[in-house]
């Protein structure tokens, strides 16, 4: 049953894509995230306990449900805008402008890829559609939806010239980034999903955290380069951080062991966590909240 409401759903937004004009994707997205807002359904409690924890005495819980519903017409906004992009062959110059893009520039020129940490903030479909037709060679690991049409995401990313590289397996995805990176290529991870690895402070919690792309990253030397983007009044914004960011606070060791070990993943992650929880501080509606984020969390 969910299959069958997910893909008429599916189907739903990609016509409406086609039939909408870009100036009325945002009434739209208002008035039927209002009216999902009012359903009840299980993701929409998971996003509001998560809510609860990571505003935990920062909000009432009147002001919680105001941002669950701005995040709900958020995500119908930013499903709107990707059919709208898909269906209209859109071109993105218009759509989002960067901050400090020299910064990939001059990562790139060392010739070693990059590692781009990205999290589930914003509309990340344009992000990276928006740099590749720049020319940037972007490539993206992602998993396929457990109710999308099979292929569905590998034949979106490749329509728009991102090489993509599926999580099929914890033994074949690092070698598909190494291949990316031996390519020059720019790799989007996006690193805040609950995932076996390492604990590491988040929102006040220590959450489970993915320490695959921090380690590669290592081993290869290559640039570790924080990016995101975030909806700033009718435009996207595409933040670049400095690799600085991510090693900031970390004196230079000489001890190899150190330099190898959890604890020291550990603390890059926590930084790379730190940016991220600054951005969904500020703009709180615009983050992923569907995902258990803070499942098997340590106070």
């Amino acid at each position: 049953m969910k299959h069958i409401i997910f893909q008429g759903g599916l189907k739903l937004f990609f016509w409406l894509g086609k039939i909408l004009k870009k100036q009325h994707l945002q009434k739209f997205s208002i008035l039927l995230g209002s009216l999902l807002y009012y359903i009840p359904w299980s993701r929409k409690h998971i996003a509001f306990e998560n809510l609860k924890i990571a505003f935990q005495g920062q909000y009432s819980e009147k002001e919680l449900k105001k941002i669950l519903k701005k995040f709900i017409q958020e995500v119908i906004l930013t499903a709107l805008e990707v059919a709208f992009i898909v269906k209209k062959n859109e071109k993105l110059a218009s759509w989002a402008k960067a901050e400090e893009l020299e910064v990939l520039d001059e990562a790139l020129k060392q010739n070693k890829g990059v590692i781009a940490l990205s999290g589930h903030i914003g509309n990340i479909p344009v992000m990276l559609a928006w740099l590749a037709e720049k020319g940037y060679p972007v490539a993206v690991l992602f998993k396929e939806g457990k109710y999308l049409p099979k292929g569905f995401l590998y034949n979106l990313i490749s329509s728009y010239k991102i090489y993509p590289i599926p999580m099929h397996s914890d033994r074949e995805v690092p070698k598909e980034i190494i291949k990316a990176l031996n390519k020059n290529m720019i790799v989007f991870i996006l690193a805040d999903q609950a995932r076996p690895g390492v604990y590491a402070k988040f929102f006040g919690k220590y959450v489970q955290c993915q320490k695959g792309a921090f380690v590669i990253a290592l081993r290869k030397n290559s640039p570790i380069i924080p990016i995101f983007i975030v909806r700033e009044k009718e435009e996207h914004t595409i933040k670049i951080y400095r690799e600085e960011k991510i090693f900031q606070s970390l004196e230079p060791s000489q001890n190899k062991s150190f330099l190898s070990s959890d604890e020291y993943v550990v603390r890059l992650i926590e930084n790379y966590n730190f940016i991220l929880e600054s951005l969904i501080r500020k703009y709180p509606e615009q983050y992923y909240w569907f995902h258990r984020r803070f499942k098997k969390s340590l106070d």
